[in-house]
């Protein structure tokens, strides 16, 4: 037998290489063909015994290689996910399936990278051991790829505007909006675009009322203020080390078969859980907007602490397709697995992110087959409608990066979150950014990252804590007080004995009581070298919650 393992590499920089949202939606839908129906499609034509249920490229678990009887030409492992694991019996059907593979994605989705590698094997020696060497052979491939120096074209050539490659052909009138000239990899992701939108809707059903955005713009805006958008991207915490677990749990010959489905099973239910988290934070963001007067809105009101007066804060009004629709504020760029990425209206992103996390864990501490509840890393990237998109995916990726040493250097069992907002231009690494413009004297004016649920050693570090902070600067009795909040935080930046004189200055009894832990908070801001109420100012005027019991 033949044991082949693939995956595409550099997926993100393939998909969010572009500034333009169309072209990253079609580049993430051609990730997903190369490692899911593109393979599966080969091996229904190259090896017709195997262990593809129907249509729907379910894989049939009672269908296995080593039954004599079955005499199956391959047998599909797993399939998603940017890698697929695949048995062969013979070796020429592998390498035949090798090849067209590689043909395919070489002419279908220019740009892409596909690494494939092969080991062979038999039924006597451990699966597991073997999928181990076999992806320590594919990373070996990644390291020693040598890119190519493409032809940057001669002097009438035309250059893409996303690539900088030779153009070879105009994308697609959309509308009114004229094609505009790309080169091959673009244009084929321009032109997958659609059949993109019909396999997310397919997954993620949508309520009749609403369509998917495909450009930025749709993605809702406020009169009279400056559009923004919220980049989120999710990671989970250690799969690899659950796959490695479920490796050393089965690592016996004798316990082939049940490797298979142990693998197959957590691989599956990992899409499943992805999924209904998904579906999920859209009918709640869905239950959130109202209508009023033939448009679709959502507002977040102010209200006194007593509750009897309101005022508001801020409204999105939904954009219009040209069938009378709306479109949706959020749109899933990759989803399906524990990595996902969307875009959505910039006061949303942080109320989205937590859904998706809460329902995230949820989904997959019922699931026996996730082998327990698995917690994600998040980063949540705010930046200006026309920020170039492909530098907002970055610092959310960078982001994530950073809750992710919060979460092992902690050793948390919770999810963690990191946000950041660029209202202008930056410059640098997230650290050299928190070190310029949030360290002080007196220590750190963010407590980002944050964990969604507890932290045992530093409770004051969680979401709640901000968000208790974010509940009272949004009440009456701070809302609208801009020369109030702006002396605030001048005092905050200066320390203790600064906020002592504001308090007098302003005729407060003390900021407000936010964290239990924390005594010094309300009369000073700060303790244990963390000040409690930056993080909350800023997000006052971009932050729209999604439980309905605030409003």
């Amino acid at each position: 037998m033949q044991l082949v393992v693939g995956e595409v590499s550099r997926i993100q920089s393939y998909i969010f290489g572009t500034n333009k949202l169309r072209e990253n939606i079609g580049a993430s839908y051609l990730v997903a063909q190369a490692t899911e129906d593109w393979p599966l499609e080969i091996i229904e034509k190259i090896a017709c015994r195997n262990n593809i249920l129907d249509d729907t490229w379910a894989l049939n678990d009672n269908k296995c290689i080593e039954d004599e009887a079955a005499r199956l030409d391959a047998e599909i492992l797993y399939a998603g996910g940017g890698n697929f694991s695949v048995l062969f019996r013979e070796e020429n059907t592998a390498k035949e399936f090798i090849q067209k593979l590689s043909r395919k994605v070489l002419t279908e989705a220019p740009g892409l990278r596909m690494v494939i590698a092969m080991v062979d094997f038999q039924w006597g020696e451990s699966l597991a051991e073997k999928v181990g060497i076999a992806m320590e052979k594919l990373e070996e491939k990644k390291r020693s790829y040598v890119p190519s120096a493409p032809l940057l074209g001669l002097g009438v050539t035309a250059i893409c505007s996303s690539t900088g490659l030779p153009a070879v052909g105009l994308t697609p009138q959309i509308y009114d909006e004229p094609g505009y000239l790309a080169s091959a990899e673009i244009l084929a992701k321009v032109e997958n675009a659609k059949s993109a939108n019909k396999r997310l809707k397919k997954t993620i059903h949508l309520n009749e009322d609403y369509e998917y955005p495909e450009e930025l713009d749709q993605l809702g805006r406020s009169s009279g203020e400056y559009s923004h958008i919220a980049v989120i991207h999710i990671d989970g915490n250690d799969m690899g080390q659950r796959k490695k677990k479920i490796g050393i749990e089965y690592k016996n010959p004798e316990n082939n078969r049940d490797y298979i489905r142990a693998i197959r099973a957590f691989s599956k239910e990992v899409k499943e859980a992805s999924k209904k988290a998904m579906e999920q934070i859209i009918q709640k963001l869905i239950t959130r907007i109202n209508e009023q007067d033939g448009k679709k809105i959502i507002s977040h009101y102010s209200k006194s602490k007593d509750g009897k007066n309101t005022r508001k804060i801020t409204e999105i009004e939904l954009a219009k397709t040209r069938e009378e629709k709306f479109y949706l504020l959020m749109r899933p760029i990759v989803y399906g697995g524990d990595e996902v990425t969307f875009v959505c209206d910039g006061r949303l992103g942080l109320s989205l992110a937590i859904e998706y996390m809460r329902n995230f864990e949820k989904e997959t501490e019922i699931r026996d087959q996730c082998r327990g509840k698995i917690t994600v890393c998040s980063g949540i990237a705010i930046v200006k409608a026309h920020h170039p998109f492909s530098e907002a995916y970055k610092l959310s990726d960078e982001l994530c990066s950073s809750a992710k040493r919060y979460w092992r250097k902690n050793k948390l069992e919770t999810s963690c979150m990191d946000w950041q907002f660029v209202l202008s231009g930056f410059a640098g690494s997230i650290e050299e950014i928190r070190r310029r413009e949030y360290r002080v004297t007196k220590g750190s004016l963010t407590l980002r990252p944050v964990t969604l649920g507890e932290n045992p050693d530093k409770s004051y570090r969680t979401w709640e804590v901000v968000r208790r902070g974010i509940k009272e600067f949004q009440s009456l009795e701070w809302l609208g007080k801009r020369n109030k909040i702006k002396a605030l935080r001048e005092a905050l930046r200066d320390g203790g004995e600064a906020v002592e004189h504001y308090l007098t200055r302003y005729e407060l009894g003390g900021l407000p009581d936010v964290e239990q832990s924390q005594r010094n908070w309300p009369k000073e801001g700060w303790q244990d070298g963390y000040c409690g109420y930056f993080d909350a100012i800023e997000l006052m005027d971009w932050f729209i919650p999604l439980e309905e019991d605030e409003e």
